[in-house]
């Protein structure tokens, strides 16, 4: 007989076992997957899962590895806020691209200055631009009433038509280019490398404050603790003192501010210029959601989980140059890493016993 009993000791197994688990699932499917895709499937699994370390130019991948996992991750952190008191804003790919689209704005309101003091001043711009665009759910969530995942999730398309708007309008750069594109910022805002030819700019640096700055409100505050109770007794929220309603604003302004501050350092360091959404857009928002729940809605657990899915990404990328592989493996590793860590998510709070039911052994380690 197999009973699943309630656990009334948590030690480091109980946390330990369920990744344990959940990470040998996603790699025998992983390896299935490669099989099934390719004509020598343990030398191009081999190559995916340590291509960083073998290239010759592995600086440059390593670099790519930290660019992409800091955007991951400052969005995902960000997204954990309002999921630990399940608020669920799915629209940070909208609030991103109202980032890059406030902080050009700003360059354009100041006059296009060519100084890198006005950086800042950039970025500042993108936050508030990121919160104001998620504020829109959050106001018809508390106001209205209205679901705030169809809300969120619909503004991200009206992001992206006012993205291709402003890029095929007003702020409508080279009509020569072979996409419709704004006019560069100058090149002294433009976030520089700290490393030479490499991805691995100041932008990881910025993002990585932003990420202890998050992760400190999340575990020791007021703040952090009332998303604690939302999450776990959310009928106990209004009898602790907290307001449910202040508790949606501050998780889609947070949300919104990373989701922003992201969309920023992305125009600053990576295009210098709005491009139309199909070519600017690349779903961070959306993979950030996948890197919140991978990471157990924690902040080092995230920070962890976006290292990896940027890690496999390289290898991936490789192996579908080198191999003719599709690259998508990598995204079914991240779907199945998704779906394992979410099944086996229970087993931290149960466990499964087999044979007979014995009452003084329930709920035990």
């Amino acid at each position: 007989m197999i009973r699943i009993v309630p656990r009334t000791q948590f030690g480091f197994w109980a946390t330990a076992f369920p990744l344990l688990l959940a990470f040998s699932i996603t790699v025998v499917v992983g390896f299935l997957v490669m099989v099934a895709m390719s004509e020598q499937p343990l030398s191009d699994t081999w190559t995916l899962l340590t291509f960083p370390w073998q290239a010759r130019t592995a600086s440059v991948q390593w670099g790519f590895v930290l660019q992409k996992s800091s955007y991951l991750a400052i969005m995902a952190v960000g997204l954990s806020i309002g999921f630990r008191a399940n608020v669920w804003n799915i629209g940070a790919e909208g609030q991103f691209a109202f980032g890059s689209i406030a902080a050009f704005a700003a360059y354009l309101l100041f006059g296009m200055p060519d100084t890198t003091w006005f950086l800042p001043v950039m970025l500042l711009f993108g936050i508030l631009g990121g919160i104001a665009w998620a504020l829109i759910p959050a106001a018809l969530r508390v106001w209205a009433n209205t679901n705030e995942l169809l809300t969120s999730l619909m503004l991200v398309y009206v992001a992206a038509n006012v993205l291709n708007y402003v890029t095929t309008g007003p702020w409508k750069g080279d009509p020569k280019a072979g996409q419709a594109e704004s006019d560069p910022i100058h090149e002294s805002l433009r976030i520089a490398s700290i490393i030479e030819r490499t991805d691995f700019h100041w932008g990881v640096i910025i993002s990585a404050g932003a990420i202890l700055v998050l992760a400190f409100v999340v575990l020791f505050t007021t703040f952090g603790y009332s998303l604690r109770v939302a999450q776990n007794t959310p009928r106990a929220q209004k009898f602790a003192g907290f307001s449910p309603q202040m508790t949606v604003w501050m998780s889609f302004a947070l949300s919104g501010a990373t989701a922003g501050l992201a969309g920023a350092i992305f125009l600053s360091a990576e295009t210098g210029k709005l491009i139309q959404s199909e070519n600017y857009l690349n779903g961070l928002g959306f993979t950030a959601i996948v890197i919140a729940f991978l990471g157990r809605l924690h902040p080092i657990g995230i920070v962890a989980a976006a290292l990896l899915i940027s890690y496999v990404n390289v290898g991936a990328t490789y192996v579908q140059s080198a191999s003719q592989v599709d690259d998508a493996v990598a995204d079914l590793v991240q779907v199945t890493a998704l779906f394992a860590v979410l099944g086996t998510a229970f087993l931290s709070q149960y466990r499964i016993v087999f044979g007979k039911a014995d009452l003084s052994t329930e709920g035990a380690v």
